[in-house]
């Protein structure tokens, strides 16, 4: 989650989108170093870049903020998604997140 607040905006989608699908569709450990430095090397980001930028105490501090804003939410578990003031969890929710958002 640390390195989503560190990457450029213009590759956060797709950072996101196989962090995601490597998770949760193809079940692969994302802390295991060569399935993270796959998901960075297809997102061109630099794996020396993120695993600073990880490090640093400023984003680890960021991270604990927004965690605490998502508990203020009442965001309890991944993948949680917030639409028009609605929350869906679950990956089996997705859909319905979706449809929410063309509301």
């Amino acid at each position: 989650m640390r390195g989503f607040l560190i990457i450029d905006d213009k590759k956060k989608n797709k950072f996101i989108d196989l962090c995601f699908d490597a998770y949760w569709k193809n079940n692969l450990d994302i802390s295991i170093e060569k399935n993270i430095q796959k998901i960075l090397t297809d997102c061109e980001i630099d794996y020396d870049f993120f695993e600073n930028g990880i490090k640093d105490q400023k984003i680890k501090d960021k991270l604990k903020d927004l965690t605490s804003e998502a508990f203020k939410l009442n965001v309890f578990g991944a993948p949680t998604f917030l639409v028009n003031k609605k929350l869906f969890w679950g990956q089996d929710r997705l859909e319905y997140a979706i449809d929410e958002s063309k509301n």
